[in-house]
């Protein structure tokens, strides 16, 4: 997979429009400057979470011996899902259950798990032994998430300009995305199996 569908696939699931909501729900209180503080501190930690889970991946399918066929399909499983969450929010995911307590959230649940959730680490660790240029998985890491920074640190505005309702569109809108990709994924991988068994 090439850097650009890598970055995007991995920008869809960090899902920083949908995650808007929920960070200024928990940091309204608190002014624009410390709030862009706590964003940057909460991104930076999800950033070094999924550059370990990137080198911990390598090592574990290493040890496994895992086919590169299952890992595709494994993909293109875990993107469908992600997809479908994004389409149809379940009412006990993380993100309908935040809690407004006292003090600035550290690590849950911004860093881990709405932005570095399970799922993220997941494919980040799939796609870490897939491909065999190891500089292509950290940079496209990099790339969604500076973009998924920049979006968060202008919630406020985006969420002024589109609405509440125009950021759900949006968010609507990567899931399909996401859907079409893990579909196609899951081609790839039954595409792989079938030329393996001829």
């Amino acid at each position: 997979m090439d850097l650009f569908s890598l970055t995007i696939i991995l920008f869809l699931i960090m899902d920083p429009i949908g995650n808007i909501s929920s960070f200024l729900k928990l940091l309204h209180e608190l002014p624009q400057r410390q709030r862009n503080k706590i964003i940057l501190r909460e991104m930076t930690i999800a950033l070094i979470a999924m550059i370990i889970f990137n080198f911990i991946g390598e090592a574990i399918f290493n040890v496994l011996k895992i086919s590169e066929i299952t890992l595709r399909l494994t993909s293109g499983v875990i993107l469908f899902l992600v997809g479908i969450k994004i389409l149809f929010p379940a009412i006990d995911s993380p993100r309908a259950n935040l809690s407004l307590e006292e003090g600035e959230p550290f690590v849950t649940p911004l860093a881990i798990p709405l932005v570095a959730g399970p799922s993220l680490l997941g494919i980040i660790m799939l796609f870490s032994h897939l491909e065999t240029n190891y500089f292509i998985v950290p940079a496209a890491i990099v790339i969604a998430w500076t973009l998924s920074l920049m979006i968060l640190l202008s919630g406020k505005h985006l969420q002024r300009i589109l609405t509440d309702n125009g950021l759900k569109a949006a968010e609507r809108l990567m899931g399909m995305v996401l859907i079409l990709i893990a579909i196609q994924t899951t081609f790839d991988g039954l595409h792989h199996f079938i030329l393996s068994c001829r």
